[in-house]
């Protein structure tokens, strides 16, 4: 929530000689200044957020080679490895999957490839026929939206302090409207009052969306928080066991990608594999991932890592029996996304993230209307005089964003 309804001490004009300005509660006066110093900021994160969880699906409507066809049974992972690379011989295949989409049957599989030059490039293949469908180089539209969403698309590690701290704002922002919001949990069923006007209409819509919006606010602002601490130092993942091998493995035949798929559904019966990556350098394992027996992770947070020397299996991460720190680390993508439950869950966020993006834009109407600030006024932009100092930061980086994003994509 934004703003709430209450009316902000502004110090206007007054009848009669002098009028004091009414004491205003900390909470609120802190719930308004965060709403309106950073809406547009939290707006545009959060709109490029909503977007990103549901980029893939997307893709799926424009681009027809990431579309797949119906698959019965298991997908056979060393025919569709086997296709991509006689579709490319001269490419380094690197590894193959469905990476952060659920594994959902309407994609096709992505093998991340290098071609001759040394350029890294994407190929689709059909789970369903095993046939190629396409390639494409550069960014997709799901990773530009991810970057731009976490990163900004700008260098080095302070954008994604400035837009993981977003989420100390979120919740301070949660729960100082809960605090100025009296008796908020009468509020759930309280339909705004059509009759009256604008103003008064979108100061109930703002109050009922943002009560509505609790638990979404709550697992946004928690999770950024954490990615916050995460990119701060705090790492509670467990480090990836070694294979000890001599060589950098380079090229892989598909009948070796089918005999690591088969290696890690026998360490884990019923696996529902989701990706196969080749090792980085000498001395890391092959990794064979998916989901298994655990609700609520990433989709690397189970896996089977194997010599690929060897083809002998040196260790395993199983979600289900990881540390609560471990987990922690492997939930917070889905809730963050949405993407635990496929597309039921996306679209709920979609849902939700539009209505944060909302509240936002509803709550500096309401304070915008309230102080007049956008009747009349005919200075360069003068609808964001609400912002006072910030008022040209925020509309140049908001600006600078888009552009920058469009040059690196």
């Amino acid at each position: 929530m934004a703003v709430s309804n209450n009316d902000v001490a502004t110090g206007g004009a007054a009848t009669g000689k002098e009028a004091r300005r009414k004491a205003v509660p900390l909470s609120y006066w802190l719930h308004s200044i965060i709403g309106l110093k950073l809406s547009l900021f939290l707006g545009f994160v959060c709109l490029t957020g909503t977007i990103a969880t549901v980029a893939h699906e997307i893709e799926w409507l424009y681009k027809p080679e990431v579309r797949a066809s119906s698959l019965s049974g298991e997908a056979d992972w060393g025919r569709m490895w086997d296709a991509a690379q006689i579709a490319y011989h001269d490419a380094r295949l690197n590894g193959i999957g469905s990476y952060e989409r659920n594994d959902a049957p309407y994609f096709a599989k992505a093998v991340s490839a290098t071609d001759a030059k040394g350029v890294d490039f994407t190929i689709y293949v059909d789970p369903g026929t095993s046939r190629v469908k396409g390639h494409e180089y550069g960014r997709s539209f799901q990773d530009a939206t991810r970057a731009l969403h976490y990163y900004l698309f700008a260098p080095g590690h302070i954008p994604i302090y400035i837009v993981t701290s977003l989420g100390f704002v979120l919740i301070l922002s949660l729960v100082t409207g809960l605090i100025s919001y009296k008796k908020f949990w009468r509020g759930f069923f309280r339909m705004p009052r059509w009759h009256r006007d604008l103003r008064t209409v979108m100061g109930d819509i703002h109050r009922l969306v943002g009560l509505w919006s609790l638990w979404f606010v709550a697992v946004m602002g928690i999770t950024s928080i954490w990615y916050f601490a995460e990119h701060a130092g705090v790492d509670w993942n467990t480090s990836p066991p070694v294979a000890k091998t001599e060589r950098a493995v380079t090229q892989i035949s598909g009948e070796k990608v089918r005999r690591w798929t088969e290696i890690a559904r026998r360490k884990m019966p019923g696996l529902a594999i989701t990706a196969v990556h080749l090792p980085y350098e000498i001395g890391d394992p092959a990794v064979v991932q998916g989901q298994w027996r655990a609700w609520l992770v990433r989709e690397r947070a189970n896996a089977v890592f194997i010599n690929p020397a060897t083809d002998s299996v040196v260790g395993s991460r199983i979600a289900h029996r990881t540390g609560v720190g471990e987990r922690i680390v492997h939930t917070a993508d889905p809730l963050h996304f949405g993407t635990f439950g496929g597309l039921v869950t996306k679209l709920i966020w979609f849902v939700f993230g539009l209505a944060l993006v909302g509240m936002a834009g509803s709550g500096v109407y309401i304070y915008t209307k309230r102080l007049r600030l956008a009747v009349g006024n005919t200075r360069a932009l003068g609808f964001l005089d609400y912002l006072g100092a910030w008022k040209w930061p925020s509309v140049v980086a908001i600006g600078a964003v888009p552009a920058i994003s469009f040059v690196f994509w």
